[in-house]
């Protein structure tokens, strides 16, 4: 009975202990997501609007659709951009391969809709938003 109870015990006492270093091992990882959110980082990709981004009106995620099925006001990357923002309701937003990042400085952002640009900031990993520090045409 004596060897139930100590074996019971030391079972206890390990469970208690592997839950404890789980636990603090998940409070550190989710301090480094916190740091990692505030390290600005450098992205290249191109000034597009969230529409064509999205595809929300075009089948192809990009201004070729748009362009080649004659819509007005699209003719090339930065008239299609400039077009779906203003007339359309979409954002400029940043793409990068697969990934599309919403932009804080819309201002900032228009001035290179349709070009590539090399873009700097901070990413809000839950909105996807780059807070712009620095953007630059990026040839």
């Amino acid at each position: 009975m004596i060897e139930k109870r100590t074996s019971t015990t030391l079972l206890l006492v390990f469970v208690l202990v592997s839950a404890s270093t789980l636990l603090s091992a998940g409070k550190d990882k989710s301090k480094d997501k916190d740091k990692d959110k505030d390290e600005p980082v450098t992205l290249h990709g191109a000034i597009e609007d969230s529409q064509c981004a999205f595809n929300v009106h075009s089948n192809a995620r990009s201004h070729e659709w748009m362009i080649t099925k004659g819509v007005e006001g699209a003719t090339d990357d930065k008239s299609c951009t400039l077009h779906c923002v203003k007339n359309m309701g979409g954002n400029f937003v940043l793409v990068v391969k697969n990934d599309v990042y919403r932009l804080d400085d819309q201002v900032l952002s228009e001035k290179f809709a349709g070009l590539k640009v090399r873009a700097t900031g901070t990413v809000d990993p839950k909105t996807h938003v780059l807070h712009v520090l620095k953007m630059e045409e990026d040839k």
